[in-house]
């Protein structure tokens, strides 16, 4: 290992090429092997997904009408938000290496099973990457209902600007509409000269609404529909996802 360099307050600073620390930490990277697809790892944690999806899809319906559908929900939450994580895993190839496979699964995960549009979130997330919390480039740190500096709460009107002011104490209670954010940005995408596949993705999230609002209609009474399953699934998931060690990792 070389010697490490002092600095004083006179001595320059070491000439060093442009992007050479980078490269060598990408290359060390790639020699520890942290870059390498592991198709058995994404296997067993699919099918695992998989399967509490079906069981928890299986204790809704066996349930029926009852007040331990909060339970089921709750379950749901956890594993929306593996599915979640799983459509990120796919987005960034690290599940397959070509492109193709990688869209047809983000698709089957996030439009059909999650109604979420697959291409908005991915447009989203490349710009985030591409330049991360820019003001004025990452989607992710736009002024909204929370602000992210303290130039946007200045420039913050109305009830951004109030809640702006109070957004610590605010941010859980905020963080239940996330999932009713996610789907409304989605419908909202489907007009944008971006999408690469507007009508396909309409179809699958259409199709997803259908399947979950049949299903509460089905098997529960009005007053269950409106104050157990839904919202506790949409706002326990809105929580438990952004709070998980896998997800402050994978958004990094």
């Amino acid at each position: 290992m070389a010697n490490p360099t002092v600095l004083t307050a006179d001595s320059p600073a070491p000439a060093r090429e442009k992007g050479s620390d980078f490269s060598e930490l990408s290359r060390r990277i790639a020699e520890a092997g942290l870059l390498r697809r592991r198709p058995l790892y994404y296997t067993v944690r699919f099918g695992a997904v998989g399967l509490a999806l079906a069981g928890s899809v299986a204790a809704f319906l066996v349930l029926g009408d009852s007040w331990s559908q909060l339970f089921v929900a709750v379950a749901l939450a956890v594993v929306f938000g593996q599915l979640g994580l799983a459509a990120h895993d796919l987005a960034h190839r690290q599940v397959f290496s070509r492109r193709r496979p990688s869209e047809i699964g983000g698709l089957l995960v996030a439009d059909v099973l999650l109604g979420m549009s697959y291409g908005w979130w991915m447009n989203k997330h490349t710009r985030h990457h591409a330049n991360p919390n820019h003001e004025k480039k990452d989607p992710d740190v736009a002024p909204d209902i929370i602000v992210w500096s303290r130039r946007q709460a200045r420039q913050a009107k109305g009830p951004a600007r109030f809640i702006g002011k109070h957004q610590a104490a605010l941010f859980f209670p905020l963080l239940t509409l996330e999932g009713l954010n996610l789907s409304v940005s989605s419908f909202r995408a489907l007009r944008s000269p971006s999408m690469k596949r507007p009508v396909l993705e309409g179809i699958l999230l259409v199709a997803h609404f259908a399947v979950y609002f049949g299903g509460l209609f089905l098997v529960l009474s009005p007053v269950r529909r409106s104050r157990s399953s839904p919202s506790t699934r949409d706002c326990s998931g809105s929580i438990w996802v952004p709070c998980s060690p896998r997800t402050t990792r994978a958004c990094r």
